[in-house]
């Protein structure tokens, strides 16, 4: 059995998938899902195939258009969250699969998302991007995630936000899901941030890292995201998809 990541402590292994093809929102949320369901740790770093903007599952596609118009796709996202613009910066995904009997549990939310951006932010700073961590929460901002910094999220010397996440548990397995914005990422930041993670890293670099992983997003797109239920902004899917 594996130890479960505490605070500070590595993963004992992790892979890492710089996903080499820009993908359209909804199939980009589904392959973060797929990877949540897989035994392994992965961490993915990927682009979209259109200009889009995600929005926490809480919000509506309403809220997002007045908040970023323009977009050509707006995603509803499985975490929570607010409002993410997509056509600047970089997003990436953190899996980590369910805990097996025995195994201990992983650190409670606030604390596994700190150890998250404290690596992220060792990162930045070693490629000469000055940051911290937000100690706690700022004023609020509205829905737009960049305008409302919460705790632990990665900050430069002015208070500029530059990276958050958001985060989901399902069987306990952990969905974080990240961007960076506003500041130079140093070449190899996410082998950097792999190493940072985990003791072991396996890089993939491959159209599909694990065989059947794409056809198995491909159905969970069209079950799920792009599925009536998911779009309902009544939210009446949280009761009935099967899914959720």
């Amino acid at each position: 059995m594996q130890p479960a990541p505490q605070d500070g402590a590595p993963l004992p292994s992790l892979h890492l998938w710089v996903d080499p093809t820009p993908r359209r929102g909804y199939l980009n949320m589904a392959l973060d899902e797929a990877l949540l369901r897989r035994p392994e740790a992965w961490l993915r770093v990927y682009g979209w195939a259109l200009p889009a903007v995600s929005y926490g599952y809480f919000d509506t596609r309403d809220v997002a258009e007045s908040l970023a118009p323009g977009a050509q796709e707006y995603i509803r996202r499985w975490t929570g969250g607010g409002i993410v613009d997509h056509r600047r910066g970089q997003t990436y995904t953190l899996t980590l699969p369910a805990r097996q009997p025995g195994e201990a549990a992983y650190p409670e939310s606030a604390c596994l998302y700190a150890r998250i951006h404290r690596a992220l932010a060792e990162v930045l700073s070693g490629g000469g991007t000055p940051c911290d961590l937000l100690t706690q929460d700022a004023a609020d901002g509205g829905r737009a995630c960049w305008s409302s910094p919460v705790a632990a999220d990665i900050v430069g010397p002015a208070g500029n936000k530059l990276a958050g996440a958001a985060q989901r548990r399902s069987g306990g397995a952990v969905l974080h899901q990240g961007m960076v914005q506003g500041c130079e990422l140093p070449p190899g930041w996410e082998t950097a941030l792999a190493h940072a993670l985990a003791e072991e890293v396996l890089l993939h670099t491959a159209e599909e890292p694990v065989p059947g992983l794409l056809q198995e997003a491909e159905a969970l797109c069209r079950n799920k995201y792009e599925a009536p239920a998911w779009q309902d902004e009544s939210h009446g899917r949280r009761r009935s998809h099967p899914s959720l």
